[in-house]
């Protein structure tokens, strides 16, 4: 907030410095009083009060240099008192007195993942750990428009679910900020959307997951998809910017043991990923491998079964969310 002061001379008043007082801020910074000289001061007195935090200044004041005097409040809200006075190099002075308020507020912990979302209903589990004033969410669709909003009254510190309306379309992002007593937010992004990438699975020789040269065409294919897809939601086309990464998931059939094909995927896996790093993919990538578990068709046990020897490609921002088909949740990041 800027208050002008009228300094009175003898005559006429005259606008000699302004007075900007930061009312609210997030700890561990200082509310603060900053003066604003319009012309030369030989004298100014700045005395504060508040509680029993003192602060003070005295001294010459030079035009359009500032000077900052910072409140060392502790957490919470805080009635000042005191008293500006001045004397200017025009010959006026003046004297002022000062009454407000200030507030210190701890920033809020606000915490999301994709398990606390429910998409098909338009509704999230958010976690702070405080209780809060409100708590609000906007909508991101495909388009990077807002499509959706939300506001519920706070409270907390438990888990707070808030729900929103929306039009039709993909969501892309949400925007959940919550606001404290204090009147001060803290904000936080959670990037649902998430794209498979459509390819030709490669074949590795049995046991192995070295990558035949004869086979690098498909991966070819798949990494000029994967860089359609970063192209058409990256480089602010949306008005944000997505954190897309790159997750390889792999999976065997159930010829073999249980635990040699865990090991066999998750090197398959990795294997990929690293040749997706190696031919120009400067995003993250993660990994993991599922063997014999999220089989695409179910079999008995020994079942050579072309169709679950397979990998999946996914272009998302958060990771994917354990289910039927990626049943776990350990992925590792491709050094």
């Amino acid at each position: 907030m800027l208050w002008p002061i009228l300094w009175l001379g003898n005559a006429l008043a005259q606008q000699a410095v302004s007075l900007e007082i930061i009312h609210t801020v997030h700890a561990p910074k200082h509310p603060a009083l900053v003066l604003h000289p319009n012309i030369d001061a030989e004298s100014i007195h700045l005395k504060v009060q508040c509680g029993s935090t003192h602060a003070a200044y005295l001294g010459t004041a030079t035009a359009k240099k500032s000077i900052r005097v910072e409140l060392k409040v502790p957490e919470g809200k805080h009635t000042c008192t005191g008293s500006l006075d001045g004397e200017f190099s025009d010959g006026t002075s003046g004297s002022m007195p000062l009454n407000f308020e200030v507030i210190v507020q701890v920033p809020i912990q606000l915490q999301v993942n994709m398990n606390d979302l429910d998409l098909e209903h338009n509704r999230l589990r958010v976690h702070v750990d405080r209780p809060i004033a409100q708590l609000d969410i906007d909508v991101y669709g495909e388009s990077g428009q807002i499509i959706g909003r939300g506001r519920r009254p706070g409270g907390g510190p438990t888990p707070l679910e808030i729900e929103w309306t929306q039009s039709e379309g993909a969501v892309t992002r949400l925007a959940i900020k919550a606001t404290g007593q204090g009147g001060m937010a803290t904000v936080l992004d959670l990037f649902p959307w998430s794209y498979n990438i459509p390819h030709e699975d490669v074949t590795f020789p049995s046991g192995s997951a070295a990558i035949p040269h004869s086979e690098r065409r498909k991966l070819n294919e798949a990494k000029g998809r994967i860089d359609q897809t970063l192209s058409r939601f990256s480089g602010g086309k949306l008005g944000f910017e997505i954190p897309m990464q790159l997750f390889v998931a792999g999976f065997t059939d159930t010829v073999g043991s249980t635990v040699s094909n865990q090991r066999l995927s998750e090197s398959r896996a990795r294997a990929l990923g690293g040749w997706f790093r190696a031919n120009g993919f400067d995003r993250p990538i993660q990994y993991q491998g599922f063997g014999e578990r999220g089989l695409a068709v179910s079999t008995p046990d020994e079942t050579d079964a072309p169709a679950n020897r397979r990998v999946l490609y996914i272009i998302a921002a958060e990771p994917p969310t354990q289910s039927t088909s990626l049943p776990g949740s350990n992925w590792k990041r491709l050094r």
